[in-house]
């Protein structure tokens, strides 16, 4: 991998030329213009701004997973504090939420720890979301670890139609997510990136209100329409790229290298999908070269997967319907897992309840 990264900087792939950034900056600012300038025709031309608004903000974020990663100069310089500033504003997420958590994710993607009863504990923050999903049956005892039992019974229940909720629930990740850096951004202090992440909504929904042609209802919900569009497409990303792969104990894996292959996989489909996963649908080699621009991943996978089976790794790359297969297929066994483990428990209290 030192080899492949020195050749990949001979080659120019870790710089993002000046070119690039004029356009990314132009696309963070003329696509919501564009998008609401269409809310203003409605009909169709709204329909259209809706789509082209859900599009814009994984767009956004991808720009802003590239200044994180250090692909456009240092995190802390001041051009990157100010694109941060911009992006906080235009997509309502901030760097310090994002930061804290996804470069845990890369140090250990899907990986747990266990605890002194021996049950798996994400160490991963993206495999963390009870009890709205269990991502693998391997976390089925930490999904029902709720010290309430109305908790356990809550997860449970959802784990038993959580395929049926999948796609709703991954439509409401922009939600979740905002809500999450405003939280993390207020508790570090930050309260300019705060109030900039709360502008994001106050200022949308406004303008969707005062701009749409028909009542202000119309202009609400279209802004929240294209929430969903955007949160659905940023969470399959991640989705795709990492779960129904292994969920395991950090203790038992081999090092960094071991732990990617485990868990992370290419979905090189089409060029429209490449450009519709801002290119971290090659997630294996943005884990092996995170600040390398993204444009340049596609053209490490060959290279990267010479170089990963040479070494003794596996090499998962799969088309994006083979990969949400596996994804349902990893959400029904957790599912089924959820209700083995909630019985085996029920079954192991009983004979203390009857005494």
């Amino acid at each position: 991998m030192a080899a492949l990264k020195a050749e990949a900087k001979d080659k120019g792939y870790f710089i993002v030329p000046l070119w690039e950034q004029v356009f990314r900056i132009c696309e963070l600012l003329l696509m919501p213009a564009i998008a609401f300038a269409l809310l203003t025709q409605g009909g169709l031309a709204a329909a259209l701004g809706a789509i082209i608004l859900g599009v814009h903000y994984p767009r956004t974020a991808y720009l802003s997973h590239d200044i994180a990663h250090e692909q456009w100069g240092p995190r802390k310089g001041q051009y990157a504090q100010f694109m941060f500033l911009l992006a906080e504003i235009t997509q309502g997420f901030g760097p310090t939420w994002w930061v804290e958590k996804h470069e845990l994710h890369h140090a250990f993607p899907n990986a747990c720890k266990a605890d002194a009863e021996g049950k798996l504990v994400p160490i991963d923050g993206d495999i963390d979301a009870r009890p709205f999903i269990v991502w693998d049956k391997a976390l089925a005892d930490f999904n029902l670890s709720s010290e309430s039992p109305a908790g356990r019974a809550f997860a449970l229940m959802l784990a038993r139609i959580q395929t049926f909720l999948f796609f709703p629930m991954l439509s409401i990740a922009r939600f979740n997510w905002s809500y999450q850096s405003i939280e993390v951004a207020f508790r570090n202090g930050k309260t300019l990136e705060g109030v900039l992440c709360i502008a994001h909504w106050v200022l949308g929904l406004t303008l969707a209100g005062y701009l749409t042609p028909d009542a202000a209802w119309t202009g609400w919900v279209w802004f929240i329409v294209a929430q969903f569009i955007g949160g659905t497409i940023l969470a399959c990303v991640f989705v795709l790229s990492h779960t129904g792969m292994d969920v395991y104990d950090a203790n038992d894996a081999e090092g960094f290298y071991d732990r990617q292959a485990r868990s992370t996989r290419d979905t090189p489909t089409s060029a429209f999908f490449d450009w519709l996963a801002g290119g971290l649908n090659s997630q294996i080699e943005h884990h092996m070269f995170p600040t390398m621009a993204r444009r340049n991943l596609a053209r490490m996978r060959e290279p990267t997967r010479q170089a990963m089976i040479e070494c003794g790794y596996s090499y998962d790359s799969i088309s994006n319907r083979e990969a949400m297969n596996e994804v349902m297929r990893a959400l029904r066994e957790a599912s089924a897992a959820m209700v083995t483990t909630a019985a085996a428990r029920n079954t192991l209290r009983a004979p203390e309840f009857m005494g």
